[in-house]
């Protein structure tokens, strides 16, 4: 029975703008306005992918370095989101090069969840980070506020035990339920921890560009979905189209996205 390849990566920025870019935006300014970053400073947005957080700061007068581990993501940055006020570079977020508080604040925004060593990155924010600043993430809450997501798993463990195990290990990270992120910034050391809940609309215009993004898409449920056989791939495609159209002319469709929002300071 034939395997496709795995297509999936994390260095294309025009897939991960189709992927990314449905939320992204649209979290940006939500996300800005709950972390409450002091206007005109100095910020440092970690893995700042295509840009859109950095490019949010600076229109709000912020003065922004973005760093990412993917050229690709750069590249896609400096062309789409270029502004006077951000400069991008390539770095490791576990090991930045930046001295101790350097910066007013460090953000982050959909990138947290897909880094290992989550712990080590946040202690490299507070440390780059001046007493009294801001260090605050956006994380998508795994359990529960995936549902675009969840119909594809859901669909899936039904139908392959791979993709019941993998949906387990997804769901089962803690660190993303709620005050998960906040229990992580009390950790490190960060005071006056706050964490919310916060929903943006995910929409996709139709099934065929709904499950583009889980087969073309630069994650893990893609990999996951191509490591499968055709056989069972399709099987999943055509359960998970009929739960999309739930009886409905295929169309556009709207589902909620949660993310936890959370933020603290650097202890004076």
């Amino acid at each position: 029975m034939e395997t496709a390849q795995l297509r999936y990566n994390w260095s294309d920025a025009d897939v991960y703008e189709a992927f990314m870019g449905r939320w992204s935006e649209r979290l940006a300014s939500l996300f800005l306005a709950r972390i409450n970053v002091t206007p005109g400073g100095q910020v440092l947005d970690v893995a700042c992918g295509t840009g859109v957080l950095a490019k949010a700061l600076a229109e709000t007068g912020a003065h922004v370095i973005g760093v990412d581990a993917s050229e690709g993501y750069l590249e896609g940055a400096r062309h789409r989101r270029s502004h006077p006020n951000i400069k991008y570079e390539h770095g490791d977020a576990r090991h930045m090069r930046f001295g101790d508080k350097a910066f007013d604040a460090a953000v982050s925004s959909l990138a947290l969840d897909v880094i290992p060593e989550i712990e080590q990155v946040v202690a490299e924010m507070k440390r780059v980070t001046r007493p009294g600043g801001v260090v605050a993430s956006a994380v998508t809450q795994f359990f529960g506020g995936m549902p675009a997501f969840d119909l594809v798993y859901n669909t899936g463990a039904a139908l392959d035990a791979e993709v019941a195990r993998v949906r387990s290990v997804r769901a089962g990270r803690m660190q993303f339920w709620p005050n998960g992120q906040a229990a992580l910034w009390r950790k490190i050391g960060l005071v006056d921890v706050t964490e919310v809940p916060v929903v943006v609309d995910c929409e996709y215009q139709c099934f065929a560009d709904y499950w583009a993004t889980f087969i073309d898409g630069p994650g893990s449920v893609t990999g996951m979905l191509m490591a499968l056989s055709n056989d069972v791939r399709d099987s999943i495609e055509q359960h998970v189209r009929a739960g999309y159209l739930v009886g409905q002319p295929d169309g556009p469709r709207s589902f909620p996205m949660m993310f936890r929002v959370v933020r603290g300071l650097v202890p004076a």
